[in-house]
This record gives structure tokens, C-alpha cells and sequence, in this order.
């Protein structure tokens, strides 16, 4: 069977918001050589958590001889091909867990030759019980041993209970937090849910930060989640959404 491609449009990053991915990229990296697969999630909606992971994807993907595949895990409201204009038809992660595809099927290279998409498929009525399957699980694994880094996409942790179910079949989990908007209630929710669910928290990344006027960068609002887990600062002005956002 002829490999599947396709050709994500990514628009340029500013200084600020490349070096700051660079430095999150780090800390990827050194979480040791055992961890491979990483979920992002966020409090809530629009906290640019799927931009963030796509751009560490293709960070992580620009490493000498280091493949990597992103995993889009929103069966409910994914708009990864509609933000990276991807045109053409696609099999993705419904239509596997639902028993309609094999993952060889799912998985579409990148014009970068390290770098592997796995669309989130057709929308489907039972997100939750799809991702609670053994299907997942196997997914996982066997990316786990074909990829170095398999970076998973996961809905917001306060909104549908998806991120919960899937960061515990991952490594570690990084939670993003939009800097000014999300409420430190929302984080205290975001981090016991994903603590009760026996995820591994790497660290919280906050995102849309203006480097020029950042009151944040010592830990600020967030308080004993900055110290506990630490801050990656991502991001210059306005970047990326869940949803409905673009480049």
C-alpha cells in the first residue's frame, strides 16, 4: 500500500515564541529516555493547547534522527485539518477504535520525512467509551515503538471527561494555561482530575504570554502549581486556540 501524505500550511513563529518552544522542547527531552509518549490537555477551551502540541511535534520532529507522530484525540471538536488547510480525506482515530480501520490505515506522513499525523477521524457520538477501549491502548504501544515521541492531543479537562481516560495511557502529561484567563480554580480542578486519574504530571505551560509585560514569570496567580511542576513560557501576544482559533 502506497504511504499516505499529507501537507500541513504552518505559518511562521516569532523569536519569542520559537525559543520558548525550544526551551518547553528541552524539558521534553530530559524527562528521560523511558518517556516517549506526552499528552497535552488544558483547563479549558481556547487555551491553544492543540497549537502548542503541533508545534512541539514539528519541533520535536526537526531533532537529528528523531521520528514523531501527533496524535489528535478530539473526536468531538478537532479542527487540525481545518487550521492546517489539510484538504484531502482521511481516515483517522473513530474509525480505528471503532473497529473500521487498522492503524497502519490512520497514520499519514508530513512533508517532513520524521514527522507522522493521526487525524481524530469522524465525529462520534461516544468519545469517551471509544478512548476507554483496548484499541487505544494497542494504539499506543505499538507508536510508542515505531516513534522517539508520540505527542497525543487530548479535549480540555474541565469540559468532557476524554483527557482524564487518555493521559494515564501516556508517559507524562503537560497541562496548558492560557496566561490572565484561566481562573486558578480551573487549574486546581484541571490538576486534581488529572491526579485522581493516576496521570503523570510533567508541568503546566503557560501559554499567550506577552514577553514584554509578563507580571506571570514568577509564577504570579498560579501560585504552589508554578513551584510544584513548573512553568514553560510559550507563546508572544496572542497564539493558537482549541477550536475555532488559527495560526
Amino acid at each position: 500500500m502506497d504511504r499516505q501524505t499529507v501537507q500541513p500550511r504552518i505559518g511562521e513563529l516569532d523569536f519569542h515564541a520559537r525559543e520558548a518552544i525550544n526551551m518547553l522542547r528541552g524539558s521534553i527531552q530530559m524527562a528521560g529516555y523511558q518517556m516517549k509518549v506526552f499528552a497535552f490537555t488544558s483547563a479549558l477551551a481556547h487555551e491553544g493547547k492543540s497549537s502548542l502540541a503541533f508545534r512541539m511535534a514539528c519541533s520535536l520532529a526537526a531533532l537529528e534522527g528523531k521520528r514523531v507522530v501527533y496524535v489528535d484525540c478530539d473526536i468531538r471538536n478537532s479542527r487540525t485539518k481545518k487550521r492546517y488547510r489539510i484538504s484531502r480525506k482521511t481516515v483517522g482515530l473513530s474509525e480505528y477504535l471503532c473497529g473500521d480501520a487498522e492503524a497502519e490505515e490512520i497514520v499519514y506522513g508530513t512533508d517532513n520525512a520524521q514527522m507522522d499525523i493521526v487525524f481524530s477521524g469522524k465525529v462520534a457520538p461516544n468519545p469517551s467509551e471509544l478512548c476507554s477501549n483496548m484499541r487505544m491502548d494497542a494504539l499506543l504501544a505499538g507508536l510508542k515503538e515505531r516513534y522517539d515521541y508520540v505527542i497525543v492531543d487530548t479535549p480540555p479537562v474541565n469540559m468532557v471527561v476524554d483527557a482524564a481516560i487518555i493521559a494515564p495511557k501516556c508517559d507524562l502529561t503537560l497541562v496548558v494555561v492560557e496566561c490572565g484567563v484561566t481562573a486558578q480554580q480551573e487549574l486546581t480542578h484541571t490538576i486534581d482530575v488529572l491526579e485522581r486519574s493516576e496521570a503523570k504530571i510533567l508541568g503546566v505551560v503557560l501559554n499567550k504570554v506577552n514577553s514584554r509585560n509578563n507580571r506571570y514569570s514568577k509564577y504570579g496567580r498560579y501560585g504552589k502549581y508554578g513551584k510544584k511542576y513548573g512553568y514553560g513560557h510559550y507563546g508572544y501576544k496572542k497564539y493558537g486556540s482549541y477550536g475555532e482559533g488559527s495560526e
